[in-house]
């Protein structure tokens, strides 16, 4: 617990906005798999949507069902943001949150970069446009009924 604390403190104060948006525990994980915070920002979005990606074949499985694996998810799959939406919404929500996590890493790395201070505004600004997008995602139907 103690080293999972220490590395969660040190990656918010290394990378702000990446912590904000999907969480420092999703977020170290990711870094290290990646190979820190320069290759990260390498990486388009949809291939972050992958990222830790286990391959599941017959063997993996044990010879079980594969119907319930979920398809083309990641660590970030594993994001608070992603999790705490209804299935039907996830995969959308993936490949959403990706596309703000390549602009978190761009943001911070150029911080880091030019030596500018670090802050998780950015990241947080991007969290909110996506809560705001994902109620109005699961918001009531406008479509008017038949007359």
């Amino acid at each position: 617990k103690e080293l999972m604390a220490f590395v969660e403190n040190s990656m918010e104060s290394l990378c702000p906005s990446i912590c904000a948006l999907i969480g420092p525990s999703t977020a170290a994980k990711l870094l290290g798999l990646t190979g820190g915070l320069h290759e990260l920002t390498k990486i388009p979005s949809c291939n972050l949507q992958v990222i830790g990606q286990v391959k599941h074949n017959s063997e993996s499985r044990a010879g079980l069902s594969g119907i319930s694996l979920k398809q083309h998810v990641g660590l970030l799959g594993e994001a608070d943001l992603v999790k705490s939406l209804p299935r039907q919404y996830q995969k959308k929500a993936l490949k959403v949150v990706a596309a703000k996590l390549a602009l978190c890493a761009r943001f911070d790395f150029v911080n880091v970069d030019t030596g500018k201070a670090r802050s998780a505004s950015t990241g947080l600004k991007f969290k909110q446009e996506l809560l705001e997008k994902f109620e109005k995602w699961q918001g009531a139907d406008k479509t008017p009924g038949l007359k």
